[in-house]
């Protein structure tokens, strides 16, 4: 069956103008989908699997639409049960009046679930024939629909989905089970999906835009989570990719008594509040982790130690030169900690020398006694130094079985006897993670999935959290939200 319908008053692709200049999913995603439903005649279908967080999701739009009158109607929960699931309702302050009590949209809850069909067929004439800017959302379709036969259900159709343009309603229709939907993935002009799934055994929640007619869609998949009831689409990782314009020295999260900070309060938490000395953090990076997210990563670790007057000694990956590695990081702690508290190895033997450069000869009995010599040097300025090794450099260089030499693998108890801190990245499978790997204190994953930054804890087993990477302080910024 064909539904009439007002042509959309969009001559073409729209340009988005986020508050902030970032380029991040959610406000790509999210406010994308707040201008398609602003434009009057909109209808959007959501569509998803119980438990997809369809609800959060419809909700959170009515939220955050502005100077729109906004009826929600629930043929599955009755609004009492609304308000105790969500009780940040009340914060929607829009009203048909203008009035801006936060509790005055809660009005028009609208329960569905013992009317009749013709019942909704009037509530919904009535708002179209206001011809005042509003948004109706439908939850669900099918509970919408239970009573009514082929007749019924056609006229709702033609009740919610005809002449919105001049009516100036937009409409969010709900719909559990896409294939009992019938014709309507044909007449709406917006779809987008809800989905759930499974990464080593924590949930992954995303969201997919699958069309949006009208607008240009450049970002079409996300992360999202549930937390605290509310639906947040996750950043996608690094907020702002490329060079820090206003760089600033780090302000350190400071050492709690006999631990480390890791520079970032979310990080600590999440690996129970902190890293008690002497401990061995591992961290695999999945390929799809860009090298600048991870250095800016690692940098905000190093800065933290450094800026509390912890020597590092760093090895860094093939992907940066020693030369890039102290540029970076002196953007955060000055030259002056780089020269006395740091030291980068360095297997170009032909850059000039540097009182932070440590030369190696690419021969492993040679380079540890260097190694051990500078070592030994930082020590004279802190006991509880921190090693930053990049496992993939190590083997790219040693080779794979050389590596076996005590002299660099019974560093780990030094660094337990010294109460230092090991950090080891790794990006590829060899036989020196795997040996660490047996006797890490901490082992952690940060991967790229569907365009955001995530990160989990195997050792200790943590939940999966979305990555928010920045610089809003002159300095890297790592902020987590649980996917929930």
């Amino acid at each position: 069956m064909s539904v009439a319908r007002g042509q959309s008053q969009l001559e073409g692709p729209v340009d988005l103008a986020p508050v902030q200049p970032d380029t991040s999913l959610e406000s790509v995603i999210f406010d994308l989908i707040l201008k398609f439903l602003q434009t009057p005649g909109q209808v959007l279908l959501v569509q998803g699997p119980p438990g997809s967080g369809k609800t959060t999701f419809a909700l959170e739009i009515l939220n955050s639409l502005e100077e729109t009158h906004k009826i929600y109607a629930s043929s599955r929960v009755a609004p009492a049960r609304l308000r105790q699931h969500f009780p940040w309702i009340d914060e929607v302050i829009d009203t048909m009046s203008g009035r801006t009590a936060r509790a005055s949209w809660i009005d028009e809850l609208h329960d569905l679930r013992r009317v009749e069909p013709d019942t909704i067929f009037n509530q919904v004439l009535r708002l179209k024939h206001s011809k005042q800017r509003a948004v109706l959302v439908v939850d669900s379709w099918e509970g919408a629909i239970r009573n009514t036969n082929d007749e019924g259900r056609k006229m709702l159709e033609s009740a919610v989905l005809s002449e919105l343009d001049e009516s100036k309603v937009s409409v969010v229709i709900v719909v559990e089970d896409s294939k009992k939907a019938g014709d309507l993935g044909y007449l709406v002009d917006g779809i987008v999906t809800l989905d759930q799934s499974e990464l080593d055994g924590r949930r992954v929640r995303t969201i997919a835009i699958n069309k949006l007619r009208g607008f240009s869609v450049p970002t079409k998949r996300g992360i999202f989570s549930l937390d605290k009831a509310r639906f947040t689409i996750l950043p996608n990782g690094l907020r702002t990719p490329g060079t820090n314009l206003h760089p600033k020295p780090l302000e350190p999260v400071p050492n709690p008594s006999g631990a480390f900070s890791l520079g970032s309060r979310d990080m600590d938490q999440m690996l129970g509040g902190s890293i008690p000395r002497g401990s061995f953090l591992l961290i695999d990076v999945d390929s799809s982790v860009s090298p600048v997210e991870i250095r800016t990563i690692l940098n905000m670790v190093r800065a933290n130690f450094i800026n509390q007057k912890g020597p590092c000694v760093i090895v860094p990956t093939a992907a940066y030169s020693s030369d890039t590695v102290a540029e970076s990081l002196s953007k955060y702690v000055g030259w002056e900690a780089i020269d006395e508290r740091v030291r980068i190895l360095e297997y170009n033997q032909s850059l000039a020398p540097k009182k932070w450069r440590l030369v190696m000869k690419s021969n492993l009995s040679d380079d540890v006694k260097t190694f051990a010599h500078a070592w030994d040097e930082l020590a004279k300025i802190s006991p509880h130094r921190m090693l930053d090794i990049n496992v993939d450099k190590a083997v790219q260089v040693y080779g794979r079985d050389e590596l076996s030499v005590p002299g660099l693998t019974e560093l780990g108890a030094n660094m337990r006897d010294t109460e230092g801190l090991n950090i080891a990245i790794a990006s590829t499978d060899s036989k020196l993670r795997d040996q660490w790997l047996s006797v890490v204190d901490y082992h952690l994953k940060i991967k790229n999935a569907d365009g955001s930054l995530v990160i989990y804890g195997v050792k200790p087993f943590t939940p999966l959290y979305g990555v928010d990477l920045n610089f809003d302080k002159g300095y890297p910024v790592l902020n987590l939200m649980q996917i929930v």
